[in-house]
């Protein structure tokens, strides 16, 4: 039977799927019919009419789902992956713990594989000579102390301080130095009160060696004017001889003890002169012997603080604590009473930091699609992946060159650094040397591109064997 001329144009993909040729397609099978009503049978006809209309729909239906299938596949966007091999590394070098000083091991506190934190007490050295040496230290440190303070007062002139250190720590040295500062005291007072008791002594004598000067001087003054009118009268007979010479003589004397008194005076202004330095002379020489002592009581202070300062730092360190939040990998010293020396190993503390580094094996075919910066996602062999899921993570740093395995196999090396430290909700630990399965993103591509790969790649490579 002639085949329709809108069944030709279907094959032919010139239908459309308007309302508007719908109705051009129904009043063309209807003209169609009736060409076919006018030449045909009543048996033909019979036939024709119970032909369904579903092989048209189901043609269109088929032809629709490739189209859209086909869109999707040409836009639908997947992941392009890198897999490859990796190992988690300590973030930082393997701590070795020691010992400062040595000694003998206390106790220990953690064993082999346990994961410890910051700060962590690991191992107690016995620090019983350190804390005696420590104790002697102190309690000199604050004799020293109160001694300071009563030379210190002693030799400026001020009243006695002792510091509150001395007086809540040791109050005996407190009450012995307040005591000793009294004694000093009353020491240098005693030893003035007798200096200037022997300078009120000589100003008094003083005094008086003027008043008697004075005297002299008056009584020479009187007999010279009295042995001057007299001389006179010696012509005229009103006086004799005798009563000259015994007006010389007094004027002789009165002159003698006033020049006397005017050396007593010389003299006993020397004495006054040396008491006073005297007193001077006391006062200085008692603050500066206490400022000497001051100066070397305060060398012996800052010493002692020294030794003080190292010795509490060898008791402090005598507990040995962990520099790092990591797992103890290894044990030197597991005998309590055991010697430890100085400087040598006690133990190896792996680190565990806040985010992990994996080391991730990548073929050289797949090295020029990675780089830093990536996205990439680490799924741990010790855990299932669909129970406890992957960690995210970032590449950092990639190898400039292949490295090759005992089997001669070449790879780069490429460091992933994940976003946490633990997985999962859960804070499930991961330690160093764990294997895992590490997926880098290293682009996007689409569903068609994907499917069409392996017919481009015969594509190219067809017709071009020798």
């Amino acid at each position: 039977m002639k085949q329709p001329f809108w069944q030709r144009w279907v094959e032919q993909g010139q239908r459309k799927t308007s309302p508007y040729w719908e109705r051009v397609m129904d009043w063309a099978e209807a003209r169609d019919l009736q060409e076919h009503v006018d030449f045909a049978t009543d048996a033909d006809w019979a036939i024709l009419q119970q032909s369904p209309g579903r092989p048209r729909v189901f043609i269109w239906t088929m032809a629709g789902l490739i189209l859209v299938a086909f869109m999707w596949a040409a836009f639908a966007q997947i992941n392009e992956v890198t897999k490859g091999q990796g190992k988690v590394v300590p973030t930082s070098q393997i701590q070795h713990i020691q010992s400062l000083d040595g000694g003998v091991v206390a106790k220990l506190w953690v064993r082999e594989g346990q994961i410890v934190q910051q700060n962590q007490l690991l191992l107690s050295i016995d620090n019983t000579r350190f804390v005696s040496s420590l104790q002697a230290n102190q309690a000199q440190y604050l004799a020293l102390l109160g001694k300071a303070a009563r030379l210190g007062a002693i030799a400026h002139g001020t009243p006695l301080a002792i510091p509150a250190q001395v007086s809540q720590q040791a109050p005996d040295i407190a009450r012995q130095e307040t005591a000793l500062y009294m004694a000093k005291k009353q020491e240098l007072d005693n030893n003035l009160a007798i200096a200037r008791g022997e300078l009120a002594q000589r100003a008094q004598e003083m005094n008086e060696m003027k008043a008697r000067r004075q005297q002299a001087d008056q009584s020479f003054q009187f007999t010279s004017k009295e042995l001057e009118q007299t001389r006179p009268l010696l012509d005229s007979g009103a006086a004799s001889d005798v009563d000259l010479l015994r007006l010389e003589r007094e004027v002789s004397r009165f002159k003698g003890d006033r020049d006397m008194a005017q050396a007593q005076i010389f003299r006993l202004q020397a004495a006054i002169e040396q008491a006073n330095r005297k007193i001077q002379e006391n006062e200085l020489s008692f603050r500066n012997q206490a400022s000497a002592e001051l100066s070397d009581t305060m060398a012996k202070i800052n010493s002692l603080s020294a030794d003080t300062s190292g010795l509490a730092n060898k008791v402090k360190l005598s507990d040995v604590r962990s520099p790092v939040h990591g797992q103890v990998k290894q044990i030197y010293a597991n005998t309590i009473g055991g010697v430890v020396a100085p400087g040598k190993d006690i133990m190896e503390i792996v680190p565990l930091g806040e985010s992990l580094v994996v080391e991730t094996r990548i073929l050289p075919r797949d090295i020029a699609f990675i780089r830093p910066g990536q996205r990439a996602t680490v799924r741990f062999t010790a855990y299932d992946y669909t129970i406890y899921g992957g960690m995210e993570g970032v590449v950092q740093d990639v190898s400039a060159d292949t490295e090759t395995d005992e089997r001669g196999n070449s790879f780069y090396l490429a460091k992933i650094k994940t976003k946490q430290g633990t997985l999962g909700e859960r804070h499930l630990p991961i330690i160093p040397g764990m294997v895992a399965q590490v997926d880098i993103m290293t682009g996007t591509k689409s569903i068609l591109s994907y499917l069409l790969k392996p017919v481009l790649r015969a594509k190219s490579e067809a017709f071009t064997e020798r």
